[in-house]
Order: structure tokens, then sequence, then C-alpha cells
């Protein structure tokens, strides 16, 4: 199950329009696809794999902060690694593994896998659309 440092903020997440959830599914379980997701949003649009970035490369591609186009639910199948969002407040780290399931609302954030991450991507849009992210320009900081 995905935990959370500072470990009292989890109604900062909330504020942010962000859930984490744990199933033993195989993907985003439909009641939480609901959460976000209108009827015909919630098939899966794909699956991404995502290695550990190697020295260097800590803040780019899914490491830069950014914002996505529309709401996303998503299923990590395997793997480990970080997820960071921030508010007035600061940056909070959430540690996600297999099984974890992250619900984001437009809020910003930024993504760092520890292990080989296979995430299975639900996402706001129409058929045939993609997952538009668009970086937020936020100066990098050390990863926790």
């Amino acid at each position: 199950m995905a935990t959370m440092t500072p470990a009292d903020s989890s109604h900062r997440l909330t504020d942010l329009g962000v859930e984490f959830h744990a199933t033993s599914d195989n993907d985003v379980p439909d009641h939480l696809l609901a959460l976000a997701l209108e009827e015909g949003e919630r098939h899966p649009r794909g699956e991404v794999t995502v290695d550990p970035p190697a020295a260097g490369q800590e803040f780019e591609d899914f490491g830069a902060w950014h914002v996505n186009d529309g709401n996303e639910a998503h299923f990590l199948r395997s793997g480990t690694g970080q997820v960071q969002f921030v508010d007035n407040d600061g940056v909070i780290t959430i540690d996600v593994e297999t099984g974890d399931v992250m619900i984001i609302r437009g809020a910003e954030h930024r993504f760092r896998a520890l292990t080989p991450a296979v995430w299975v991507l639900h996402f706001a849009g129409p058929e045939g659309a993609d997952l538009v992210a668009t970086q937020t320009g936020r100066q990098d900081t050390p990863w926790d």
C-alpha cells in the first residue's frame, strides 16, 4: 500500500484531488474508475514500463514536474516508485508498490521508478485520445 511523507498529508492530497488505493485485482476496479472517469473513459488506454532513471536524468520525462490534461486512474501492475505532489505547504512524497491505484484530478506531480514499474493507464478523453502532459517549469528539487 502507498505510504506518504509527511505521514499526515492525506488531507493535503484530498485537497489536490489525489487518492491512493490498493487492490489485489489485475487493474483498477470499476468502483475506483468511477471516482474519476466517465463511463466511456474507463477502459485501459495502454500499459507503460518506466525504468529507474539513469544518473543525471532524474528530472526528465516522468521525473519533470507536470500536469496532465484530464483525470487519471492508473494501476501499478508491477514495480516500485515514488510519486511527488506539491501544494502551498511543500512536497508530498508517496512510495508506491505493486497493486497500488493512483487517482489524480489535475494535480501537479512527478514520478520516479525505483525498480522497473509497469503502469496500466486510464484517463479522461475520447477514444483514441493521448494523455498529454504539460511541464510546469517548477524548479527541480532532489528526490527524497
